[in-house]
């Protein structure tokens, strides 16, 4: 099973004709809202509570909260406090238009307190002044309300549920550890609150698990070997190093066969296909090469790092292509 399908909030979304990118990215928005709310019902309700006080709730104490999703119709109980919860990659409210099935996305609910959601994903799309007001008639009759609603980004959420993390594996509760681990490998996976997207990103993304940990070593011996003086390269679709002021030399992609490429000299002298041979025959088995990758890329070597026994055998390979870019 891949890596990333272990995860438990992660779900399989299989091929969907004509899925478009805003199809996409609601599935996404959807099992974000579930998997953050999933974390808090069955963690530790202190969780909560914390959760509720880092809004600025801090008289919250009663530990009965009710979870709910696709928050239709208004809710029944007045509470003493209530907000409209903001969630996206920004805090930036635009102004647009709504639909008439305007919903939240989520609630958490108790006799104290009444906290409606919305969540946005994605770094072009953004709360909506509308929306989050028109959130409010879904209180109950002459709730109290806070003014304005609370913006969070998903990197200020991600950053709350692990410092929650250290707290309660130092109070050994295993499951809410187990719920928040799972949870920021999640967001690391669909990079949520993350633009940038972190090497974990990368590695999470290779299929199997002794490939995800053989990459990581392999970051390690580029990043910290005393013989190189590299950089990242700014790689789209994987980790790239370059030598400083030069090309790169190696790239750890999640494309083409989600493997370790070794660029080599220049194409002309067509040395990643010399050492693709001798790649191939340590591995006792072929990289399964494109046809136009032979004159495209001649100057690069592959390696599928699940079929590595041992990392030592391809360090010296490493090293040449660092040696001869």
């Amino acid at each position: 099973m891949d890596v990333i399908y272990q995860n438990v909030f992660h779900y399989y979304r299989g091929q969907t004709k004509n899925k478009d990118e805003g199809t996409k990215i609601l599935q996404i928005e959807n099992n974000v809202t579930k998997a953050m709310l999933n974390v808090l019902q069955h963690s530790n309700p202190s969780l909560t509570i914390n959760f509720a006080k880092w809004l600025g709730f801090n008289a919250v104490k009663m530990r009965n909260f009710e979870y709910r999703y696709q928050v239709k119709g208004c809710l029944t109980n007045k509470t003493p406090y209530a907000a409209i919860i903001g969630i996206a990659e920004s805090k930036v409210i635009k102004k647009g238009k709504i639909t008439s099935s305007n919903i939240p996305d989520a609630a958490i609910l108790s006799e104290e307190i009444s906290l409606l959601i919305e969540n946005k994903i994605g770094y072009n799309s953004f709360l909506l002044k509308e929306q989050l007001d028109g959130h409010k008639k879904n209180f109950a009759p002459q709730q109290y309300v806070n003014n304005e609603p609370i913006l969070l980004s998903w990197k200020e959420v991600r950053n709350f549920f692990k410092a929650n993390q250290t707290v309660y594996k130092e109070n050994g509760d295993a499951l809410t550890v187990f719920l928040l681990t799972q949870f920021e490998e999640f967001c690391i996976i669909n990079g949520i609150g993350d633009r940038q997207r972190s090497k974990d990103y990368f590695f999470l993304h290779f299929e199997k698990e002794k490939a995800r940990k053989l990459a990581e070593e392999v970051d390690l011996y580029i990043v910290n070997n005393p013989n190189f003086n590299s950089e990242d390269a700014g790689t789209k679709d994987g980790i790239g190093y370059k030598k400083v002021g030069s090309t790169k030399f190696a790239t750890l992609t999640t494309a083409r066969q989600r493997c370790l490429i070794l660029h080599i000299g220049a194409p002309n002298q067509r040395l990643g296909l010399k050492i693709q041979e001798k790649i191939d025959e340590m591995l006792k088995r072929g990289f399964d090469r494109k046809a136009y990758e032979i004159d495209k890329y001649p100057h690069e070597a592959y390696i599928r790092l699940e079929w590595v026994t041992d990392i030592n055998q391809i360090y010296p390979f490493i090293d040449y292509a660092y040696k001869h870019r």
